[in-house]
């Protein structure tokens, strides 16, 4: 039944003949002179209620039968995954499965499944995270619309936990705090951004110091505190500026209280961490000799963890030729060991570039030039080394079916990254007989078609190429940076 309003004060006549009726009590003049019997006139306060039930029903019928026949099978749509689906077995695939909660990005599932009582800031951001994943690998702006929207919603809800005396102590606070700087860094990377402080820094700085000297007896609490440190580290290395004093703080608390600081990848982010302020030191008032002396001090303490990380199988020990075949590449026991061996060669290659700019702004004014000279053509030689077990660790065309682990589209990101700091160091004859272009070419290939375009400007454009190699990673990478 449908109200359809209340009834017209003209006659039905007038009505059906479309003319104004005149509306004269005895009847309108209308129908008199076209020899009508008038029909009189409907009490205005009356409401007219008509049964619409079969014509509706006659329009749903319709409307289905168009459907079956544009969708032969109209179940199948329905058994289709929906976008957050999708998004979510693709972030689970690329970080989670198989894979320890170790990183920053695969820490998550010590939450998992969430309890019913649990807030529901963590699950905000991971949603929020999964979305942006998306995006960047698919190239869905859809996607990143919704995960900024969930954004906005972690905020608001980060907000009311920090307020929350209960709240701003769980682990879950802490970790979503973290986290969310991984969905800064995923959104950045979408605008096409390089200058990108992390904001939430300060946040994780409040939470930790309520957290007290406790936190860092658990094993949940050093885990994240080491987080914390990649991130510290990474945010001062790309934007030239120094290790937080308060940061320095919770680090003492933490070498204190901890009960075991020997782990490897510990001793990396220490090293990585005294870097950071090497950077930020070498373009002060620093003497140059200080500063090389600590670099070298920095190399030879990695190259010392070298000798902590597993074995690989080097075309440089074999009696084959380096030149004998552009598709060979040294054979690693797993995608991880491969990580942590080139993240280390990275850092070292940093460090080499540090003491060749000081060496030649002392080169003149020393009373050892020879030394200064000798020291200049070790560190050119040691990092054209690395930048070479760099290359040949990544494999190129026709090499991967030789591989004893497969290649992510967010791993192949990471081998991009390592390929393009060697490749400044390489040039010429050496980037022509390490097969630079076609490693590049193959890696370029494996990544989503969405990403082609923002590798080839970082890879060939010198004009949209940064100088700072973190800023670069801070945009490109997809995986923490550590071992």
């Amino acid at each position: 039944m449908v109200y359809r309003g209340r009834p017209s004060k003209s006659c039905r006549e007038c009505r059906r003949r479309d003319i104004k009726c005149d509306k004269q009590t005895e009847g309108c003049s209308q129908c008199v002179r076209a020899g009508l019997t008038c029909s009189g006139y409907q009490n205005p306060t009356d409401l007219i209620i008509l049964d619409e039930t079969p014509t509706t029903t006659e329009k749903v019928l319709k409307k289905r039968a168009l459907q079956r026949q544009s969708s032969p099978d109209p179940l199948s749509t329905r058994l289709l995954p929906t976008v957050f689906q999708r998004a979510k077995h693709l972030y689970i695939s690329q970080y989670v499965q198989d894979t320890p909660a170790i990183s920053l990005f695969s820490y998550m599932q010590v939450f998992y499944p969430p309890r019913s009582d649990d807030f529901p800031l963590l699950e905000t951001v991971i949603n929020a995270v999964f979305m942006a994943t998306f995006s960047t690998l698919q190239g869905c702006q859809p996607a990143l619309y919704h995960a900024q929207v969930g954004y906005g919603s972690a905020l608001s809800l980060a907000r009311k936990a920090i307020q929350s005396p209960k709240e701003a102590l769980l682990d879950r606070t802490l970790f979503s705090i973290l986290l969310m700087s991984v969905f800064e860094r995923l959104a950045s990377s979408e605008r096409q951004r390089f200058n990108s402080r992390n904001g939430h820094l300060q946040g994780a700085f409040e939470l930790m110091s309520l957290r007290g000297n406790g936190q860092f007896t658990d094993k949940g609490g050093v885990t994240m505190f080491l987080h914390l440190t990649e991130l510290v580290i990474l945010d001062c290395l790309a934007n030239d500026v120094d290790v937080p004093l308060r940061y320095m703080s919770l680090r003492q608390q933490a070498l204190w209280n901890a009960e075991d600081t020997s782990s490897l990848r510990w001793s990396f982010l220490e090293i990585m961490l005294e870097y950071a302020q090497l950077e930020h030191s070498a373009g002060s008032s620093i003497a140059a000799e200080d500063v090389i002396y600590r670099a070298k001090a920095l190399d030879k303490s990695l190259d010392q963890l070298c000798k902590h990380l597993p074995s690989f199988i080097s075309r440089r020990q074999g009696p084959e030729p380096l030149n004998a075949s552009a598709a060979r590449s040294d054979i690693y026991p797993d995608y991880n060991t491969q990580r942590c061996w080139n993240n280390i060669r990275v850092v070292r290659i940093q460090l080499a570039r540090i003491i060749r700019e000081q060496c030649s702004q002392v080169l003149g004014n020393s009373i050892d030039d020879a030394s200064i000279m000798e020291e200049l053509h070790s560190s050119n030689q040691r990092a054209i080394s690395l930048s070479s077990e760099i290359c040949l660790s990544v494999p190129c065309k026709g090499a991967h079916s030789r591989l004893p682990y497969t290649i992510s589209s967010v791993q192949s990101s990471t081998l991009l990254f390592y390929l393009h700091v060697a490749k400044e160091m390489v040039s010429g004859p050496a980037e022509a007989r390490l097969s630079i272009s076609e490693r590049l070419q193959y890696l370029t290939e494996r990544q989503p078609p969405s990403q082609h375009k923002s590798w080839d400007s970082l890879l060939y454009d010198p004009y949209n190429k940064p100088r700072n190699v973190w800023k670069v990673w801070l945009r490109m990478g997809r995986e923490d940076y550590s071992i």
